[in-house]
């Protein structure tokens, strides 16, 4: 178990740095053409996660192919629209607008799946919202493109993780990674051709480093799933915001006030604990409830199976 989470720790630190070089590349570069570069690679290599009996093919054979399709284009949307908001916010700012996810996929499930949220859940979502607002300030700050993209990032995982549960246990693991490379890859490369310019030396290096962080932060995360299971292993991604407070101070000089740190850990602080009483919820619900040996992603400019 104590395997498991260090690799877990170790796979969204990479993610993290992976972001972190997406807002490096800036504004040289339409949002769109770097999630195409990004995922481009990783999909090609995307084999590598196939166990026996796996085909490639199983990246477009699906059990539940609406829920499937809504769900990969859910989720391959996050990226771009991530992209746009580390290139516009403050680095943990983005982070703890796009943390906003727990709290949005609990409502969704209220009226998409009917499930009872019962009062501390209700409470944590409150107090979720109430951090964004801390954060955002409205009427005292700017509302940017950049806060847009985040909370529409969000939004999008959010279904996603709710298509995610509905699927459950019917499609391959493969098929549940690949088809999300697939996916982003798809939509960023039919997005990015009107604001396609061709990379310079520099950027297809940066290019390629947010493509090969994309890749072994996911293997990272696979191998962590070996030792322990990958439900208990999801609370270990709010380590990025502490990534994202030490990388935005030391490489984009970004420092954030007092009252943006105490909507972060609001923000944060609420999603820890949906996350916690999901699975207490989870313990008391039938084995077959919840996909397998995956955990639904946040929503950074890396879609985390």
């Amino acid at each position: 178990m104590v395997k498991g989470i260090v690799l877990a720790f170790l796979a969204f630190a990479v993610f993290a740095w992976g972001d972190a070089i997406v807002k490096a590349i800036g504004h040289g570069l339409d949002p769109f053409e770097v999630t195409f570069f990004g995922y481009l690679f990783p999909l090609l290599l995307s084999p590598a996660f196939m166990k026996p009996g796996d085909r490639i093919l199983d990246m477009v054979r699906w059990n539940r192919p609406w829920l499937m399709g809504l769900r990969i284009f859910l989720i391959g949307s996050t990226t771009p629209l991530s992209v746009i908001a580390f290139r516009n916010l403050p680095f943990a700012e983005a982070f703890a607008l796009l943390f906003l996810m727990p709290s949005l996929a609990t409502i969704l499930s209220i009226f998409i799946l009917k499930e009872q949220v019962r009062w501390r859940r209700g409470l944590a979502v409150c107090a979720a919202f109430l951090g964004v607002l801390v954060i955002v300030r409205p009427g005292f700050r700017e509302f940017q493109v950049g806060h847009l993209a985040a909370l529409t990032a969000a939004l999008f995982a959010a279904g996603g993780v709710i298509a995610g549960r509905m699927i459950g246990r019917t499609e391959k693991r493969f098929t549940l990674i690949g088809t999300v490379f697939l996916a982003t890859t798809a939509i960023a490369g039919v997005l990015m051709i009107p604001g396609f310019a061709w990379p310079s030396a520099e950027q297809w290096i940066l290019l390629l480093a947010f493509a090969a962080t994309a890749f072994v932060a996911q293997a990272l995360f696979i191998v962590a799933t070996i030792y322990a299971p990958a439900d208990r292993l999801g609370a270990t991604q709010y380590s990025q915001i502490l990534w994202a407070l030490a990388i935005g101070a030391l490489f984009f000089d970004e420092w954030p006030d007092a009252l943006a740190l105490m909507g972060i850990a609001i923000v944060v602080g609420a999603g820890l604990f949906i996350f916690a009483r999901e699975q207490t919820l989870k313990r008391e619900m039938p084995e077959d409830a919840a996909p397998a040996g995956m955990v639904e992603p946040s929503p950074a400019a890396c879609p985390r199976p």
